[in-house]
């Protein structure tokens, strides 16, 4: 799935790296946004969940909600129970297929790791298995749209691990082949200099 010693790297100063400003926490306030639209679900994933900042402000918005965070780096996970140590908050340090077995989800988002998943097919399967019927599936990540988009990815790539930016068409494709409907598609507005960045859903249809 994920690389995991650079995201250990990170893991220690995560929060004090520049994107989050121009990207994470743009992603992460869309993330709110959009689920403040639907109706309160149970029991909410977040894939790569990094040091469980989204994690923290799903449970802030969303009281009631039973949230799980999962990512490969065990660093972040570290992190994360130590920031966010609350009881409606649970981390696991893993891939997707380490979730508890027949657990289910509402809804599932993940912000900027789905470029880092190497086998992007296995990994949708393996969210539309965990979702329950008409669940949601929220990826937000850089986009290569165009040739700006290409060249600035490029220079990201080499502060990563190995990654994959699909376009937002080949990205729906892509769910449409894993038997999601696609949803939302619209883009996280920042700072001028920043790549494409888009919200791309996928409704579990069945």
């Amino acid at each position: 799935m994920f690389g995991t010693k650079i995201w250990d790297f990170y893991a220690s100063w995560y929060e004090k790296l520049w994107v989050q400003k121009f990207v994470l926490k743009p992603s992460r306030r869309f993330i709110i946004e959009t689920l403040k639209e639907l109706p309160l679900p149970g029991r909410i994933l977040d894939v790569g969940c990094g040091i469980g900042q989204l994690c923290n402000d799903l449970k802030n918005q969303f009281p009631p909600v039973i949230i799980t965070g999962i990512d490969i780096s065990s660093k972040m996970i570290e992190r994360a129970k130590s920031l966010y140590n609350y009881s409606e908050i649970r981390f696991i340090s893993g891939q997707a297929e380490d979730l508890p077995e027949n657990e289910t989800y509402d809804y599932i988002v993940s912000t900027h790791a789905f470029p880092y998943i190497e086998d992007k097919k296995k990994f949708l399967a393996e969210m539309k298995k965990r979702l329950n019927p008409n669940g949601r599936l929220f990826l937000i990540f850089g986009n290569n749209n165009n040739l700006y988009d290409a060249c600035v990815f490029k220079i990201v790539k080499l502060t990563t691990s190995k990654a994959e930016y699909l376009s937002v068409e080949k990205t729906s494709k892509l769910l449409n082949e894993s038997g999601f409907k696609t949803g939302k598609i619209k883009r996280i507005k920042s700072a001028f200099f920043i790549p494409s960045v888009y919200l791309i859903e996928g409704i579990n249809i069945g």
